[in-house]
């Protein structure tokens, strides 16, 4: 390991004559001082917020590659996804250990259980994607492993990708095939409109035909007032003749540029619910200050400090 990290350096330092590198670091977490309970807690951000990540493209932007480390702080190396890629006249070919939002949506906030956002392309594999033409964009990805496979049961379980985005709408659909067993297909699909100022609607779709599993989010991000921020989700999922569904509200209000009133709630399955109240003051860049109070069947508080550093 210690030989890979001196490699990736070395490359990095020839690479700025001869290429773009870039490195970004990115580390967040909260440590609650004290809660309901009187207790104090460190809680690390961990998996997919702690990360490192090294990228570099030649000066024409033709090809590159990129190394992301999940999360750097449980031990630095263990890479959660890499790719090389390359572009042409037409398409864009992406290999590697893939982590590809490309043919992928999510919501402004993410405030909802059942479908924040929809799947995107992962694992091994490689991924072959059109230039924008119009605004239109097709992608298969082959998700070829490292152990040896039948091709045929590689065709049989491609991802396959459409995306339009122009003027106000980006919409798109994935399908993860599985053609031995059909029903075993997911279908995600999505549209984002911006047509109305301040006033961003994302609608997304994930359907699991072998589960009879389907869910619908609809979620706004409402700019409209000065200095108040309005998330506004909802969504609904059906399983096999149980219906599930959950709503979510919360308003940010910036007093000052640095402190911000927020107000929030939901409500779901089973009649749970959850009303909360905080105040934040960003008192150091990169940092919040927050004093939490809410209720969920049973009274919650808590005084924290959060850091979100990325550089």
């Amino acid at each position: 390991m210690k030989k890979l990290i001196v490699l990736l350096l070395a490359f990095a330092m020839v690479g700025a004559v001869s290429a773009q590198v870039t490195t970004a670091v990115a580390l967040s977490g909260k440590v609650t001082l004290v809660d309901q309970a009187g207790k104090s807690l460190f809680d690390l951000a961990g998996a997919g917020a702690d990360t490192f990540t090294l990228s570099a493209k030649d000066k024409t932007g033709k090809y590159g590659f990129s190394l992301t480390d999940g999360n750097v702080l449980d031990g630095f190396g263990a890479f959660r996804d890499w790719n090389v890629w390359t572009t042409g006249k037409y398409t864009k070919v992406i290999v590697g250990s893939l982590r590809n939002g490309d043919f992928r949506l999510t919501q402004a906030y993410g405030g909802t259980s059942y479908l924040a956002a929809t799947d995107r392309i992962s694992g091994y594999g490689l991924l072959v994607e059109t230039l924008p033409v119009n605004g239109l964009t097709f992608g298969v990805n082959l998700p070829i492993g490292t152990t040896a496979g039948k091709f045929v049961d590689v065709l049989q379980n491609a991802d396959l990708g459409a995306k339009y985005s122009k003027d106000a709408i980006t919409a798109f659909a994935m399908l993860n095939l599985d053609l031995v067993a059909p029903k075993g297909t997911i279908l995600n699909a999505g549209a984002k409109y911006t047509g109305v100022k301040n006033l961003p609607i994302t609608a997304l779709f994930k359907g699991q035909f072998d589960a009879d599993t389907y869910a619908v989010s609809v979620g706004t991000d409402f700019t409209g007032v000065e200095k108040l921020d309005l998330y506004v989700e909802a969504d609904y999922q059906y399983t096999a003749g149980a219906n599930g569904f959950t709503v979510f509200a919360e308003g940010d209000y910036a007093v000052t540029d640095a402190l911000t009133a927020i107000v929030g709630g939901s409500f779901g399955d089973g009649n749970a619910y959850d009303v909360y109240g905080e105040i934040d003051y960003a008192c150091l860049p990169g940092t919040t200050s927050s004093a939490t109070i809410g209720y969920n069947g049973a009274f919650y508080a808590n005084l924290a400090f959060s850091y979100n550093i990325s550089l």
